[in-house]
């Protein structure tokens, strides 16, 4: 409840990344709509817990899907059916690995995730992919394929492996990996992998069928680390 106060990525250039996407040979781009936090990085009318209650004030996601199509890149969604604000406004106690966290027991809470689906799904355009990650996704996946048929849904509807590569298997997969040791920005003491061995991880992938989909942390002013930019520049390369 602390976070919109201080939330200000006033150096935010998604034009800037889209680039940086592209020269790194990206095919699709997926951007953290909403994490399991609740808070909402798009103007929403669901909850006053978004973007535009924070001294940034501006729609983050608009932004973002405008430099991808500017870019020519494939539009991505991260986007957490679980919701820890939601299960505080409801008296829950905060868990992930409990029923009521999940569309599947909690009603009301698979009718506030449909609403802001509503609108990420209907005021941003054509959406290509989209990243649940949810113990329990498909209910969600399902309105999604209602709302855009055309959208890929990822993570709750094909194996999508985190830090591993796994051996050859039939159909679509997506293997996830930090460039570091965080999935989120870790400003001191971070311990990134070298740029050959990124570049040995995509050969891999792509030899045995699947994607690669490689997590890029931004600092709080919106920019991306320089240790980031130029492993993904390597990868360019």
């Amino acid at each position: 409840s602390e976070l919109p106060a201080s939330f200000n990525p006033n150096r935010y250039d998604p034009d800037a990344w889209m680039r940086l996407a592209r020269r790194a040979g990206a095919r699709y781009v997926v951007f953290t709509t909403k994490h399991h936090s609740g808070f909402c990085m798009w103007d929403t009318d669901t909850t006053e817990f978004n973007v535009m209650n924070t001294p940034y004030g501006k729609d983050v996601v608009r932004q973002y899907v405008e430099a991808c199509r500017e870019h020519g890149l494939k539009v991505g969604f991260y986007f957490s059916p679980e919701d820890f604000h939601f299960l505080h406004e409801q008296g829950r106690t905060i868990r992930r690995r409990a029923p009521y966290a999940q569309v599947t027991n909690n009603e009301k809470l698979f009718a506030y995730n449909k609403r802001q689906l509503d609108e990420l799904f209907g005021d941003y355009g054509p959406i290509d992919v989209c990243f649940l990650d949810a113990m329990e996704a498909g209910p969600v996946a399902q309105y999604i394929h209602r709302l855009q048929p055309d959208c890929i849904v990822t993570r709750g509807e094909m194996p999508t492996p985190e830090q591993d590569i796994p051996e050859p298997k039939p159909g679509p997969w997506e293997s996830c990996f930090t460039m570091g040791t965080q999935w989120q920005f870790k400003p001191t003491n971070e311990e990134y992998k070298s740029e050959r061995r990124l570049i040995e991880m995509l050969i891999e992938t792509r030899a045995k069928g699947g994607n690669l989909l490689l997590k890029v942390g931004p600092t709080p002013r919106g920019t991306i680390p320089f240790e980031q930019s130029r492993r993904l520049r390597g990868l360019g390369l």
